[in-house]
């Protein structure tokens, strides 16, 4: 998928094949660490009264944005580097590229803390979910990532005339990866509620 993005953006030099596995690894590890980190707030409303505290939610949840409901860019930039250096990817550059595609890929999460929700009707049984949740609403958009990329391009040096197919290129695989995720991700199930809301957080699966 980063591969693929990096050559619709005009990215096809000898090291782009590395760029984009770089940047693959990248993506991969930042969204294992959202989903760790990821928290759905208390007080998703609900319809469970008593006895016996059975129905379901009934109203979309939100997410805790970061960095205590996913990781922020320092965290992901060391995650980068060392993706970039396993590719052989060491020049002069590397370590501003690394705060780049750490940049870009911690706002892509900040941006779909935002704008992603989960789903009305989670099954409620003995004020306890008892379903897993689907999610709801519209991952980040493409173009608003690579806005942020241009910036952070332009911030750590990377001016060639390379950087706004690069910035490109972290939009759409950053964008696509979100996509992904919000399609196969879940909430899990054994979220506490009380009749009319839920209680306490819930976690991603």
């Amino acid at each position: 998928m980063a591969k693929s993005a990096l050559q619709s953006a005009g990215l096809q030099g000898e090291n782009a094949p590395d760029l984009g596995d770089a940047l693959g690894d990248t993506l991969g590890a930042a969204l294992q660490l959202f989903l760790g980190q990821a928290m759905v707030m208390p007080g998703i409303p609900a319809a469970a009264p008593p006895p016996p505290g059975a129905g379901a939610t009934a109203g979309p949840g939100m997410f805790m944005p970061p960095p205590a409901g996913g990781p922020v860019a320092a965290m992901i930039e060391p995650l980068a580097a060392g993706f970039l250096s396993a590719r052989g990817l060491l020049g002069e550059n590397a370590p501003d590229l690394a705060k780049v595609i750490a940049g870009a890929v911690a706002q892509g999460i900040q941006l779909f803390t935002s704008t992603v929700m989960v789903a009305p009707g989670i099954a409620i049984a003995g004020f306890v979910t008892s379903a897993p949740g689907t999610l709801t609403g519209a991952a980040p958009q493409a173009s608003a990532i690579e806005g942020v990329a241009s910036g952070l391009c332009s911030g750590n040096k990377i001016q060639g005339e390379n950087a706004p197919d690069l910035a490109k290129a972290l939009g759409k695989s950053i964008a696509d990866a979100l996509a992904q995720l919000m399609q196969r991700a879940m909430v899990m199930p054994g979220i506490p509620a009380s009749p009319g809301a839920t209680a306490g957080p819930g976690r991603l699966m």
